[in-house]
């Protein structure tokens, strides 16, 4: 495992951190359940502003090509892979009219977005962390294995305590737009 180049974030920002991705999780479950094609766009949106909001909680640099090294070759085309199936049946389920693919494709879509953005959140933490490097290849793998153990539990747990959302952080969305030229926040 790499070493972090920078002191590690306390266990509240950590916390704060985790329900910043509990909070993104919960909305591209109820986003990913629309049954719209495209609807897939708001959640990579959303996805690119949980990881600006969890870097400012954090402190420590977040970036998409980090993260996706880090989720490694196998774990994107498995997480692209899924998105590209669900939204060409929502395409095909439209089409069709049937409530009942509509239905199925909802709880589908609900629990593809949700997990997708669970490993996402899961691996900015790690990647803030480490101050914005990559995670070895084991690393990634074994947040991606953690992440479907524990999604269930980790839905349930974001559900019972409510949490809010994290609004919108002037400084966390410019840092998705503008990368790393504005600092964290403290």
């Amino acid at each position: 495992m790499s070493t972090p180049s920078k002191p590690q974030p306390s266990s509240e920002a950590i916390d704060r951190a985790r329900h910043i991705v509990g909070w993104y999780t919960l909305a591209a479950s109820a986003t990913g359940a629309v049954p719209i094609p495209a609807s897939s766009l708001a959640i990579i949106a959303n996805n690119g502003f949980m990881m600006a909001h969890v870097s400012a909680a954090i402190g420590g640099p977040i970036q998409w090509p980090t993260v996706v090294e880090s989720l490694g070759i196998a774990g994107t085309l498995n997480v692209a892979g899924r998105a590209v199936f669900i939204e060409a049946a929502k395409s095909l389920a439209w089409g069709t009219g049937s409530i009942w693919a509509a239905a199925a494709l909802s709880a589908v879509g609900a629990g593809t977005a949700g997990l997708q953005t669970y490993v996402i959140g899961l691996l900015a933490i790690e990647v803030a962390r480490h101050g914005g490097k990559p995670l070895p290849a084991a690393q990634g793998a074994a947040i991606l294995a953690k992440a479907k153990e524990t999604y269930s539990a980790f839905l349930s747990e974001m559900r019972s305590k409510k949490i809010s959302d994290p609004g919108p952080a002037p400084e966390a969305q410019l840092k998705v737009i503008d990368g790393d030229k504005v600092p964290p926040e403290t």
